[in-house]
Parts: structure tokens; sequence; C-alpha cells
């Protein structure tokens, strides 16, 4: 489900300031973590219920039925074009993706509110950044989408000040695609410390854990760091068994089993089928043909 987090912060930090209370006054009486309030108040995290609770007891109004009345409509159409368009991406389908784009911006001629317009161009903008990339080798215009996707939601946004801002988890994603461009136009070591910054910034139930996870197991892997990449690739892996998502398990395995057998592992081989057996399942046939 989607929510208008934006105007939802707006109004608890409102509700507090009423009340006279500081943040870190609500942090004395709720317990709840003082960069957590900080995210809900810039409309950067789902709020959870447990924590909405104990907001709740503080602020003296109930949150819980107060988020409700920010979550916003068109969802389902949008969540399955998205779905659609990640697991493309995903599973490194790429020549289908401007097609896809075309069906994606049919939803913009929706009646749609503001907040959840700005979603989909975020979206649409980091699509057209992986074509430019992937298609073209296009890094610079590439780089320039990713840039332009973030500054509709934060736009003060600038690469040489990127650790002063909060980041939500659409938009955590186009940080880690900008660190990945990085990595081909200025050097692999401003990428890891991108992606790094990013892993402190995600939540352990974001989607978009396991991914980063991928993505700093192979940066590592590139510069011979192997225990490190095979550190993330079991940190990434444990996300995906704990949160049943099986999306990325191929991808972590085969990342796993790399690492392994550059360490000198004996049990490389089997992370290596257990890759090729989830990217058979998920149709990821790219990547199974490639292990094989």
């Amino acid at each position: 489900m989607y929510y208008n987090l934006d105007d939802f912060g707006k109004k608890v930090r409102i509700i507090r300031q009423r009340l006279n209370l500081t943040q870190k006054e609500v942090t004395l009486i709720t317990g709840v973590n003082i960069d957590t309030l900080r995210k809900i108040e810039n409309g950067k995290v789902i709020p959870k219920h447990e924590t909405l609770d104990l907001m709740s007891l503080a602020l003296k109004e109930d949150l819980n039925p107060l988020l409700l009345k920010y979550r916003i409509d068109n969802y389902s159409e949008f969540h399955e074009m998205k779905n659609k368009i990640e697991y493309k991406l995903e599973s490194g389908n790429f020549n289908d993706l401007e097609v896809e784009l075309v069906n994606f911006k049919k939803l913009l001629d929706c009646n749609i509110n503001s907040y959840f317009m700005n979603l989909i161009n975020q979206l649409l903008l980091s699509v057209e950044s992986v074509i430019l990339k992937v298609n073209y080798a296009d890094y610079d215009k590439s780089l320039l989408k990713l840039v332009d996707a973030m500054k509709i939601t934060i736009p003060k946004f600038s690469l040489s000040k990127y650790k002063s801002f909060a980041y939500n988890n659409i938009e955590l994603r186009i940080l880690m695609n900008i660190a990945l461009i990085l990595d081909k136009i200025e050097s692999t070591e401003k990428s890891l410390e991108l992606l790094e910054f990013c892993m402190d910034m995600a939540e352990y139930n974001q989607d978009i854990y396991s991914k980063l996870c991928y993505n700093l197991s192979y940066t590592y892997h590139r510069l011979r760091f192997h225990e490190k990449s095979l550190y993330y690739s079991n940190l990434g892996i444990e996300n995906c068994i704990k949160h049943k998502t099986l999306s990325y398990l191929s991808h972590l395995y085969f990342r796993k089993g790399v690492a392994e057998y550059c360490l000198g592992y004996n049990n490389y081989k089997e992370s290596l089928l257990r890759s090729k057996n989830f990217s058979k399942l998920l149709g990821q046939n790219k990547l199974t043909d490639m292990l094989i």
C-alpha cells in the first residue's frame, strides 16, 4: 500500500509542535529512535503499526487511523506495472523495457494526485536511465536521468552533498543506481562509498536491502576483497530467507559461490548449483545459461 508520506509526516510534525515537544522529547517518552522519528516526519518511511502506537501516546492522537487518511489510489495498476518492470530488470530482459515504458507512461494520463505522480515520474526516469546505460552505454545521460529523478522529491539534491539527506525506499534505489553508474564514469571506490552509505540508510525489511547486498558483494569482488564479498552475499541470502523473498536469491548465491571459489573453499559448487536452480525456477534464463 502506498501513502502520501510527505503530507502525513508534515501532519505528525504539526501535532508534535502544537504540544511544544521536541523530537528528542518524543524519543525519550516513547523509546522510538530519533532517526526513525525524523524519517517519519520527513516522509521517508512507512511507519510500523507498533511505532505509531508508541508515538500516539506521546502525541495524544491515534496515528494509525490518521495514516489511513493519506492512503492514495491507483495503487494496484501501478504496483503490477512496477513489478513487471522490476522482474525484467532482475532477470536481465532489457530488450522489452522500452515497450513497458510506454505502457507505464499511460498511468500519467489517469486522474491521480501529485504525490503519486511524483513516484511514477521517478520510476520512469529510473527505467530510462537503465535503457541508456544498458542498451546505449550512455553513462553520462543515464546519470543525469537519475539525478533528475532524485530532484523530484529532494529538490536540493547533489552528488557533492548526498550525505545531507534522508532517503525513502525509492530514493535509495535511485542512489544505488547512481553508485553503479559512478563505477563506470568515476571509480569503483566512489561507487563503493555510495553503496556503503545506502546500506547504512536501508532498513533490514526493505526490498532494496538484498539488492544492496548483491551490489556490495560484486563491488568487493572486483576490488578483490573476497571475504567482504562473501559476507555481503551471506547477509543478503539471510535477508531473503527471513523475509521469504526469492527474486534475488539466485544472484546472491552466484556471488557467494564466486567468493568461495576465490577464497579456495571446496563448497563453492554447491552455492553455484543453488544459484542455477533458483534462476531456472524464477525464469532468469540469461543467468541460468551463464551459470551452466
